[in-house]
């Protein structure tokens, strides 16, 4: 330090200096703390970490930083574009912009509308069995149940499923409603959706059957459903009350099902309320139960088409006789068969064949015959089935306790002690299930009534395909061929879990479909000369539908309904799918015609 320019305290006292512009950091350190004194916040802002106004870097080249910056140019924060890049996109809300109710970032909520299964029940089956039956057409079954409203559909369905799903029991008080996944439908106690469960039962031979059943609203408002599920099945099995008899809707789907050339057969539901609600004796209960064969007998002469139509007769086995709220269901055949089978040495088929009509059993000569032997004689149907059938309800209604045990010896059938304390409703539903076993009559009558889909496959594609029959493909598809090109018709669509896409339910006609497999999509207004109306996507994971829950599988082999995963976006109501590189034209599946005048929207 030069002494000559500074005194003894430190102050400059040498010539005037030229230029203020003097760096910092030449200046003594008392002429730094006064610099840093003088400067402002502004300053200190424009020159820290060497950064300009702009936010540069700064150069030799660049304006002063001395220089005025107005309040609008300061800059206190890094920018976003600063701080997160320049492939993020940010948003710059007010205040007010969004209420504080609503969170930014809304945490994912699954919607829950139906009622599901969580795991894979029990069955008395195996899955893979089940499977495996898949492959063999000739012993799978595709049928709806079709009636009027509060007929006893859904609840029937209960009884298959309690049959074949150990873990699944029926409440007491009220019906389970197990095909009603929606809560809508729980809630109004009706049916408004069409839905499909696969089940694997076995018949009085105890011959297994893949039964794929369809269950369909009754209400008229939901006729649509009823289209749709025709379309995939190749029977129809008419539900009608025995008390309430032919309804609207019930004359509805049984026209609908002769227009669609489906077999017809007859299950007369709901026979407890002959006995409990009507208090009507054995031989009145016969003739109600006649009437509503003639009442349907008649409708099928109405509106079939052929001069000669199959009428309904339970002695041509076409005929089911139930009770879905009381585990009750039964057949000539069955009935004579459990006489057969507690005395024996007489043949059961002959003995059902004299069960209706106007036959009549001479207990003296131990014969049937036409004349009654003596003056009110019950006719057979009422002597060998009704009165039974009236004794046991009357006894567990009486006196429980001096009846019942009796009874349960006489029919073999043994209850524990909370059983015998069980209520009225629940008590006779667990002796009619033990009395009349599974439900075996009614695959009986499905088995022999209904064709497979092999059998009826040429009259299916005759109906509803739109090519020519003499080409290759519909001779391929007219055999049901596993091995042929891929043909599939889906006539439904069924909503995700969480409502954001939808499962396509279809039938494969011809070919095997395969999960993750690449398949055109054809809509309903595909044509040869307009090909717009097509993609190609491709198929996600498939499943065969069992209500509640689904069992998934790699591939669906020709015959079978397929729930599909994936191809949603272009399908408005049915589609036809095939595959991508098909050599020779495509045509599609008869589109669906819905009657939209009745339907009200959910």
């Amino acid at each position: 330090m030069d002494a000559d320019l500074y005194d003894e305290f430190g102050n400059y006292i040498g010539p005037e200096l030229d230029s203020d512009d003097e760096d910092e950091d030449d200046l003594p350190y008392a002429g730094r703390a006064q610099h840093a004194g003088e400067d402002d916040d502004d300053d200190r802002a424009e020159a820290d970490d060497g950064m300009d106004a702009s936010g540069g870097d700064g150069d030799a080249n660049e304006v002063p930083s001395n220089q005025i910056v107005l309040h609008e140019d300061k800059k206190y924060y890094q920018t976003a574009l600063e701080v997160y890049g320049p492939d993020v996109e940010t948003l710059v809300q007010e205040e007010d912009a969004q209420p504080l109710t609503e969170p930014i970032v809304k945490p994912v909520k699954i919607r829950k509308f139906q009622a599901l299964e969580q795991d894979l029940p029990q069955t008395v089956y195996n899955n893979e069995y089940l499977a495996d039956m898949m492959d063999c057409p000739h012993l799978m079954r595709n049928i709806a149940l079709a009636g009027h409203l509060h007929h006893g559909k859904t609840t029937f369905v209960d009884c298959l499923i309690e049959q074949t799903h150990p873990d699944f029991f029926r409440a007491d008080d009220s019906d389970t409603r197990y095909t009603d996944t929606l809560f809508i439908e729980q809630q109004r106690g009706c049916g408004i959706k069409s839905t499909p469960v696969t089940l694997l039962m076995q018949d009085s031979r105890n011959k297994s059957f893949l039964l794929n059943i369809m269950d369909t609203p009754g209400h008229v408002n939901f006729s649509d459903e009823v289209t749709a599920a025709y379309r995939l099945c190749d029977g129809v099995v008419i539900v009608v009350d025995a008390h309430e008899g032919v309804m609207l809707n019930t004359e509805r789907v049984l026209k609908h099902a002769v227009q669609e050339r489906l077999p017809i057969t007859l299950c007369i539901n709901k026979i407890d309320r002959l006995i409990l609600e009507l208090k009507l004796p054995p031989a009145d209960a016969y003739y109600k139960l006649r009437f509503v064969l003639d009442q349907v007998n008649g409708l099928l002469q109405t509106y079939s088409e052929e001069e000669n139509p199959t009428l309904m007769s339970p002695l041509l086995n076409n005929v089911v006789f139930a009770s879905s709220r009381y585990n009750i269901c039964f057949t000539l055949h069955s009935f004579a068969k459990l006489y057969a089978d507690s005395y024996g040495d007489f043949d059961a088929g002959e003995f059902a064949r004299r069960l209706w009509g106007d036959l009549y059993f001479d207990k003296t000569t131990r014969k049937f015959s036409k004349k009654a032997p003596t003056m009110g004689s019950p006719r057979s149907f009422i002597e060998f089935i009704l009165e039974p059938l009236y004794k046991i309800f009357s006894q567990v209604v009486g006196d429980v306790d001096t009846c019942l045990p009796r009874m349960m010896d006489e029919l073999g059938i043994k209850l524990t002690k909370e059983e015998q304390r069980m209520n009225v409703r629940p008590l006779i539903a667990l002796i009619c299930r033990r009395f009349f076993g599974d439900f075996t009559a009614f695959v009986d009558v499905v088995s022999k009534n209904i064709p497979s889909p092999i059998e009826n496959a040429k009259a299916k594609v005759e109906h509803t395909y739109l090519g020519p029959m003499d080409s290759e493909l519909a001779q391929s598809l007219t055999r049901c061929d596993s091995d042929g090109p891929l043909m599939v018709h889906t006539t439904k669509n069924y909503a995700t879990t969480d409502a954001t896409s939808f499962y396509v339910l279809g039938r494969v006609i011809s070919g095997t479909l395969f999960a993750q497999q690449d398949a055109r999509i054809l809509g309903e207004s595909y044509s040869i000369q307009d090909e717009e109306d097509s993609r190609i996507m491709t198929v996600g994971r498939l499943w065969v539908c069992q209500s509640r829950y689904n069992l998934q599988v790699s591939r669906v082999p020709a015959g079978n309904w397929v729930l599909i995963e994936g191809i949603d976006q272009p399908i408005v109501k049915t589609a036809t799918i095939t595959e991508v590189d098909y050599d020779g034209d495509m045509y599609i599946f008869r589109p669906l015609k819905f009657n939209t005048k009745s339907v009200v929207k959910i």
